[in-house]
C-alpha cells in the first residue's frame, strides 16, 4: 500500500509539456477498536468509538454494529449504514451484560470485525433515559430510517466545463430560487448563510457581500477568480447574483461541512502529525491549481482552509476575496490578508510570486504543529518587522515532532520568494512524501488537541471583532424571515464525532 508520483514529459506541437499525478493503492481499512459505552441505561447503551487507525487510503464510509448477550454464541446486526461514530443501541434487555464489535467500510469493501468489548451490563430497569443532543438525534434518526450511505461514485462530480464557460452574473433576486435557513459566520465585509434549493432541496452555502463603490473593486475580483475555477481542493462556484437595485451581491457555493482546520484539530482528543501533513498536501494540491490558472489566494489562514466532513480529513480552500492574477515574473498586489499569515514582500509592497502562498502554508504548518503565532509580537509593527526579518523560534514547536517537519518550515521561511520552493516541490519534499517509512514517523508522533484549544480561541474572538457591521447585510440577513438563526449545527456534529 504505497502513494506513487511520476511526472511524463512530452512533446505536443514542439512544446514541452509535464503531467503530474499521483496513483493511491487502496485496500479495505483496518478494523475499529472496541467501541467505549459512553452512557448507559436500563434498556440502552450509547456506544461511541474512533475512525480506524489506518483507512486503506480510502476515507470510510460507514460502520457495521453488531451485539450479543454475553453468554450467547450468534452476533445481531444492529445497523450497516452508521456514518459517524456513535450509536445508541435501543430495546435492550435491563441488567443484562452484552458484547458489541464493529466493523469499517471504504470504497474497496468491508475490514474484518474488530475486538468485541468486555461485558457491559445494562441498569436496571426505569433507569433514566439517554438523552442525545439534537445533531446526534438528527443523524441517529437517518440510521434508523434505513436510508442509505451514498459512495463516492453516486455523488455528483466536478463540472469542468466552467473552466470554458464561465459563471455570469445574474441579475434576478436569488431568494426567488433559493431559501436560506440560518446565518453561518461573518466576516469583514460578508455574511454567510445556508440556504436550500427550492427546486431539488440540495444544500448550499450563500455568500453576501456589501456592493458598494468602496467594495465592489473586491467583490468582482473575488467573482472573477472563483468564477472558472473547478478543482476538488477549491470550494465550487455555483451561481452568481447581482440583482438590480441592489447593494447586496450574493456567491451561492457548494455547502461544505463549515469547520475550519483549526477548530477541527482543536475539537480532536489528539490528533498526529501525519494529519497535519495530510491536511498540508491538500491545501498544496489546491495551490498548484490555483497557480496553474495564474492567481494566488493570499489569505491563507485557518479560517479559509475548510474540511469538507468531520469524518474524514478532506479540506478545501475557501474565500478568494484576497486573491489576485499573479504571474511568475512577479506582480505587485495589495495585502488584503492576516498580517500573521502574510508574506514578507507583500507586508513590504514588493512584488508577489505564486511563492508568495507558500509562505502561508509554513505559517499554518508552524501553527498546527506548535498551537502559536510564529511571527506575532506585541503589536502590527512588531509582527511586520518579525515577518520581515524571519524571526521566530523553533522552541514552540511540539517536541514530538520529526525532524523532517522542521526542516519543511525552515525551507518554506526564506526572505526572498525565489528562494522558497514551488507548490509541486513542496510535494517533493521528505516531510510530505507517501512512503511506509515517513507514514510510521508521522503516525508515532502524536499531539493532544487541547494544546491548540487556547490559540483556537483566541483566534476565533479576534476574528469575531472583524464582523461586519454593514447595516445593509444585516438588514439583508434579517429580511430572509424570522426563522434565520444563528446554526451550532458544526460544533454539535463536532462534539457528536469526537
Amino acid at each position: 500500500m504505497k502513494l506513487h508520483q511520476k511526472c511524463i514529459s512530452t512533446d505536443f506541437r514542439r512544446r514541452n509539456q509535464t503531467l503530474c499525478y499521483r496513483v493511491v493503492l487502496a485496500e479495505t481499512p483496518h478494523s475499529p477498536d472496541s467501541p467505549d459505552a459512553s452512557e448507559i441505561s436500563g434498556n440502552e447503551i450509547l456506544l461511541r468509538w474512533k475512525l480506524p487507525k489506518i483507512d486503506g487510503n480510502s476515507p470510510i464510509i460507514c460502520y457495521n454494529v453488531q451485539y450479543k448477550e454475553s453468554d450467547a454464541v450468534d452476533w445481531i446486526d444492529v445497523a450497516s449504514n452508521i456514518d459517524h461514530e456513535f450509536y445508541l443501541v435501543r430495546n435492550l434487555k435491563p441488567n443484562t451484560s452484552y458484547q458489541f464489535r464493529l466493523a469499517s467500510r471504504n470504497k474497496i469493501g468491508w475490514s474484518e470485525k474488530g475486538i468485541p468489548t468486555m461485558a457491559i451490563k445494562t441498569l436496571d430497569e426505569g433507569a433514566p433515559k439517554i438523552q442525545l443532543s439534537r445533531a446526534m438525534r438528527h443523524l441517529q434518526d437517518i440510521v434508523e430510517s434505513g436510508q442509505e450511505v451514498v459512495l463516492e461514485e453516486s455523488k455528483p462530480h466536478l463540472d469542468y466545463r466552467v473552466e470554458k464557460s464561465p459563471i455570469h452574473w445574474s441579475h434576478e433576486q436569488p431568494t426567488d430560487k433559493y431559501n436560506y435557513i440560518s446565518e453561518i459566520s461573518r466576516g469583514r465585509f460578508s455574511v454567510v448563510v445556508k440556504g436550500i434549493d427550492k427546486s431539488s432541496d440540495e444544500v448550499i452555502v450563500a455568500k453576501l457581500m456589501e456592493y458598494r463603490p468602496d467594495t465592489e473593486v473586491q467583490v468582482d475580483a473575488e467573482f472573477e477568480a472563483l468564477r472558472s475555477l473547478r478543482h476538488e481542493r477549491i470550494t465550487s462556484l455555483i451561481e452568481a447574483y447581482k440583482p438590480s437595485n441592489n447593494t447586496v451581491a450574493v456567491l451561492i457555493q457548494e455547502k461544505l461541512q463549515g469547520v475550519d482546520v483549526l477548530t477541527y484539530l482543536s475539537s480532536r482528543h489528539e490528533y498526529t502529525e501525519q494529519t497535519v501533513a495530510n491536511i498540508i498536501t491538500q491545501i498544496l494540491d489546491g495551490l498548484q491549481y490555483l497557480h496553474w490558472r495564474g492567481y494566488c489566494h493570499l489569505d491563507l489562514q485557518p479560517d479559509n482552509v475548510v474540511m469538507a466532513s468531520v469524518r474524514s480529513v478532506e479540506v478545501k480552500l475557501v474565500d478568494f476575496g484576497a486573491a489576485q492574477k499573479v504571474s511568475k515574473i512577479g506582480t505587485v498586489v495589495k495585502s488584503l490578508g492576516h498580517p500573521e499569515y502574510t508574506a514578507p514582500e507583500v507586508l513590504s509592497e514588493e512584488s508577489a510570486y505564486p511563492q508568495t502562498d507558500i509562505w502561508s502554508v509554513g505559517v499554518l504548518t508552524y501553527v498546527l504543529l506548535s498551537g502559536v503565532s510564529p511571527f506575532r509580537g506585541a503589536n502590527s509593527d512588531e509582527t511586520r518587522q518579525n515577518t520581515n526579518f524571519v524571526r521566530f523560534r523553533f522552541e514552540h514547536l511540539f517536541k514530538e515532532l520529526t525532524q523532517e517537519a522542521t526542516r519543511f518550515i525552515m525551507l518554506v521561511f526564506k526572505r526572498h520568494p525565489h528562494k522558497r520552493p514551488t507548490a509541486e516541490e513542496c510535494h517533493e519534499h521528505r516531510w510530505l512524501l507517501p512512503t511506509e517509512f515517513m507514514i510510521k514517523r508521522r503516525d508515532r508522533a502524536v499531539f493532544l488537541g487541547n494544546r491548540l484549544k487556547d490559540f483556537c480561541e483566541e483566534y476565533h474572538a479576534e476574528k469575531q471583532k472583524e464582523m461586519t457591521k454593514y447595516e445593509s447585510l444585516t438588514s439583508a440577513v434579517r429580511s430572509m424571515g424570522p426563522n434565520v438563526t444563528r446554526s451550532n449545527s458544526i460544533q454539535e456534529e463536532i462534539l457528536a464525532v469526537f
